[in-house]
């Protein structure tokens, strides 16, 4: 067995910072590189905002799923052979027994092929659980028709005939079938493990037959997006930050805060703005920011936000707006709800029931002496329940190594 980390080839959609997830592939390549350990990034679009010179970068050169006309999303996305014959083609020619397959997000644009190039090496390919997708065909075990958590075991019969996909029963089967491939691709030989982002999650992906043993929880890293504490209580407001979309609860946040008179700020993008513009026309709509962009917004607020209608299994934004001082209303079905309020950083609430998500809001925004108590314990005591980018990153080389042994 080789005594050290020789190489990682990391896997992602995105080559940039678009998201949660994309963010955090740049905050794990910055740390690898810090440690002096060899990154090969192989990213699903075309890396044209890809600036670093001192990682072997590798565009597949696609393009999002939901960017594709039908038929070209219904193919790739299902299966995508070029991409298959050049990460093969790579493993074939410069794998080693210390390089280590990390596949942080593969569901926007690369497709289960990835997994069938990586069969040879799946004693090495790790897997990140950033949502349920690599057990669930709708990547939430959530019913986005009747808005309830779902327990059915992944491509069983009850999975396969439950109307349960946000866009229509057509794209179930088809997201199912993506979820067949990849299980196709690696039988007898699935990754070696499956780190989680929460300890939460290790009940759903026993459901799509997980083993424990597998399944491993490294708690996101957060950084604070305001370096000195907020005085929410001298603000006034309320942010939500993230997708505009209908599973993130966007338009809730938009109805709550009108019952409750209180202003609200979004600061993000997504295929809900204009309903939410409807919904709440006093709405301030900031867009995409980059971090100095949602900070400058966050410094205003009072409150920030995040209403998700499926269980979120973790919740940067919320974290972040924590550890910059800026209490969290949160919905009570993400994983970290009950932590973020025995902490006293915030308060978990039913948010898809918009009297008590209202009148939750309009409690806690006429208490300013309640917002400074959790704006500071949150400020001094975020990391608690989250990772710094240096501790997390030394936990996933730990799992790495353990990979290799």
């Amino acid at each position: 067995m080789p005594d050290k980390i020789e190489r990682v080839v990391l896997f992602h959609d995105y080559s940039e910072a678009l998201g949660g997830a994309s963010y955090l592939v740049q905050v794990l390549i910055e740390e690898l590189r810090s440690r002096d350990v060899p990154v090969t990034f192989f990213a699903g679009d075309t890396g044209t905002n890809f600036g670093r010179d001192d990682v072997e970068f590798i565009p597949l050169n696609g393009k999002s799923l939901l960017a594709r006309s039908t038929i070209g999303a219904l193919t790739k996305g299902l299966f995508n052979p070029p991409s298959l014959f050049r990460v093969r083609d790579w493993i074939r020619e410069n794998d080693t027994p210390g390089t280590i397959y990390h596949v942080h997000g593969w569901t926007k644009i690369l497709s289960p092929a990835v997994f069938g190039a990586l069969r040879d090496v799946s004693q090495r390919v790790i897997l990140h659980g950033h949502d349920y997708f690599n057990s669930c065909p709708n990547g939430a075990f959530f019913n986005y028709v009747t808005e309830q958590d779902c327990s059915l075991t992944p491509l069983s019969a009850a999975c396969l005939s439950c109307r349960c996909d946000k866009s229509s029963y057509a794209h179930k089967l088809w997201r199912s079938g993506r979820e067949a491939v990849r299980r196709v691709q690696t039988v007898g030989a699935n990754a070696n493990r499956m780190l989680l982002i929460h300890p939460g999650q290790a009940r759903n992906f026993a459901l799509g037959h997980w083993p424990a043993e597998k399944l491993v929880a490294v708690r996101n890293p957060v950084t604070p997006l305001a370096p000195q504490r907020i005085e929410a209580e001298r603000n006034n407001g309320i942010i939500y930050i993230g997708r505009i979309s209908a599973e993130k609860g966007a338009d809730l946040a938009a109805k709550a805060a009108a019952m409750a008179g209180i202003p609200i700020t979004f600061v993000g993008d997504g295929s809900e703005v204009d309903h939410v513009r409807a919904i709440n026309p006093d709405a301030i709509m900031l867009g995409r920011q980059d971090r100095a962009g949602a900070a400058k917004a966050l410094s205003r607020a009072k409150l920030a936000v995040m209403p998700s209608r499926w269980a979120e299994p973790f919740g940067l934004v919320a974290l972040e707006a924590i550890g910059s001082g800026v209490p969290v209303i949160v919905s009570n079905r993400a994983l970290v709800a009950p932590e973020i309020e025995r902490a006293g950083f915030g308060l978990s609430a039913n948010t898809a029931n918009l009297e008590e998500f209202a009148r939750t809001l309009l409690d806690l925004h006429a208490d300013n002496a309640r917002v400074k108590r959790m704006s500071t314990h949150g400020h001094k005591n975020y990391l608690n329940l989250c990772n710094t980018p240096e501790s997390w990153a030394n936990t996933i080389v730990n799992q790495y190594e353990q990979a290799l042994l």
